[in-house]
């Protein structure tokens, strides 16, 4: 898993021990992780054995190093943030401005060419 519901509630500062939240935390990680994935044009996944047959060029967290997988997850919780932050207003705000997050995903990004 990319991000836990406990990383999810320290970036929020939710009290750990506080799970009145944690369904509707548990959907924004997975929200979170989809952004991620959409705006570096790769799919994430933990092993190379939950990789489909014919992804192309996934991110498998378990082949990364830490410091790689710290910037995924940096990215993550960013989005968590963003969502959560956002959750009333009737437009979400780009997370691509933010100097933080484009410099977590800048590695990760899949470049077409052609």
């Amino acid at each position: 898993m990319l991000t836990t519901l406990n990383q999810a509630k320290d970036q929020l500062g939710i009290d750990i021990d506080d799970d009145y939240h944690d369904e509707r935390l548990e959907r924004l990680i997975i929200r979170a992780v989809g952004l991620v994935c959409s705006d570096i044009g790769r799919d994430i996944y933990q092993t190379a054995a939950e990789v489909p047959e014919g992804a192309e060029a996934p991110i498998i967290l378990d082949g990364l190093s830490d410091i790689k997988k710290a910037q995924l997850e940096t990215a993550c919780l960013l989005q968590i943030s963003s969502l959560d932050s956002n959750r009333e207003v009737d437009t979400e705000k780009s997370l691509t401005k933010n100097p933080a997050y484009t410099s977590a995903i800048k590695g990760f990004r899949r470049v077409l060419i052609g």
